[in-house]
């Protein structure tokens, strides 16, 4: 397929927008950043922050999709017509040759799909099309949010990155949360605390298990190549949990990454526009009502994947999921081991292993306390913690410090 053809499969097989931006791309255009933006406060901070980072060899753009449903509410309109007003200014300061800032402006979303997962695919869709028109399906595409910080090194490190590793198509981009700002109350501190704790302990117990696509699937912090993008059709239109959904198919494509050198500084928000999610979690978190995955479902994970060993609540999830018909098709369609390894993380994906941990623990075990599952993990991985300071900070702080490549 050529690369002219590769692209038009994309819009013709897609549902997409019609083309936003008529000023041709830079023909070295390499990096494209998508920013939503729905209600913000201030997108200044965000693209300063970009504009700050220290010069990639090629050229960058970043796309900005202010974006709300149909029949919103006059205030949320006003705000958005701010943010246009605020993106202006800076695109009047910018100085630099390197990076060019677009806005999208798409205030009549249909309520059926509004939401950050529709403005997402929006930008991302807009960002297909740019690197389309110069024949680029290596280009890159970010994805970061309109209340977000980043790195100095970010642009750069995600460039150098992907221009040493041709054949990587996607990555998950380090992040943290100020959770020392003063600036919100000890209570939002410790909520956020804790949520960061409880994601890096989430990942690092799947490796643990031997979950090879265990990976962190942050909106605000991943960026694809182009071409994977459209060969698994492009960002989705869920209202949350958009991010997830996406990268479930990237990652096991193989070639996915951790890229820990760049930094994202994501706001502390409490929110409740979605049913599931960061902003939910933190009030959960707030109100002392967040229990998290035991460490010992996670041992039963890893009995299974690394041992063939069938614990008691794993065979009846096993059962009631028709594991062992799988199984036998798995085995008849695999003429190596490598292949059988595929298939049967192809079954026991991402999806299947959340969906292991909520039965389980629904039946067979009770949620703990972030620390306390934490505490058990760095004893697992014989990772030396201060057992006088087991506070969710000093195990954050921990887990931030420490690779967990298990």
């Amino acid at each position: 397929m050529s690369m002219q053809n590769f692209f038009e499969t994309y819009f013709q097989r897609y549902p997409v927008k019609p083309q936003h931006i008529k000023t041709l791309p830079d023909k070295d255009l390499q990096t494209i950043v998508v920013i939503p933006s729905y209600d913000e406060p201030d997108i200044r901070w965000t693209l300063k922050s970009l504009l700050n980072c220290f010069p990639t060899v090629f050229p960058v753009e970043i796309i900005v999709v202010i974006n709300a449903k149909e029949n919103t509410e006059e205030k949320i309109l006003a705000q958005n017509r701010i943010t246009v007003s605020q993106i202006q200014e800076i695109q009047r300061e910018n100085l630099s040759d390197k990076i060019k800032i677009y806005y999208l402006e798409e205030n009549n979303l249909p309520k059926k799909h509004a939401g950050v997962g529709f403005a997402r695919k929006i930008g991302m869709d807009e960002a297909v099309r740019r690197f389309c028109s110069i024949n680029n399906q290596n280009g890159i595409i970010i994805s970061l949010d309109a209340d977000c910080l980043c790195s100095k090194n970010y642009l750069s490190e995600i460039e150098k990155f992907f221009l040493k590793n041709p054949k990587a198509e996607g990555v998950s981009i380090g992040f943290e949360h100020d959770v020392e700002d003063e600036k919100f109350s000890e209570e939002s501190r410790e909520a956020i605390t804790k949520y960061e704790l409880y994601m890096r302990y989430y990942i690092a117990a799947q490796r643990f298990a031997g979950f090879p696509y265990a990976f962190q699937t942050v909106g605000s912090a991943f960026a694809v190549r182009v071409k994977p993008y459209c060969l698994e059709g492009g960002m989705n239109r869920k209202q949350a949990g958009e991010d997830f959904y996406f990268l479930q198919k990237i990652i096991p494509r193989g070639n996915f990454f951790s890229l820990n050198t760049a930094k994202v500084f994501p706001s502390i928000r409490f929110s409740s526009r979605v049913p599931f999610g960061t902003g939910i979690s933190l009030k959960q978190m707030d109100n002392n009502e967040y229990g998290v995955y035991c460490f010992e479902s996670f041992r039963v994970l890893k009995s299974f994947f690394q041992n063939n060993e069938i614990q008691p609540v794993m065979k009846e999830f096993l059962d009631k999921n028709g594991y062992f018909d799988a199984l036998k098709e798995m085995k008849e369609n695999s003429a190596c081991e490598k292949t059988f390894y595929k298939r049967f993380f192809v079954w026991f994906d991402a999806f299947r292993l959340l969906k292991f941990l909520n039965f389980a623990h629904a039946e067979f075990f009770l949620k703990q306390s972030v620390e306390s599952q934490a505490v058990k993990l760095l004893e697992a991985l014989n990772i030396v913690y201060d057992k006088n300071d087991v506070s969710a900070l000093s195990l954050l702080k921990k887990f931030r410090e420490i690779k967990l490549d298990v």
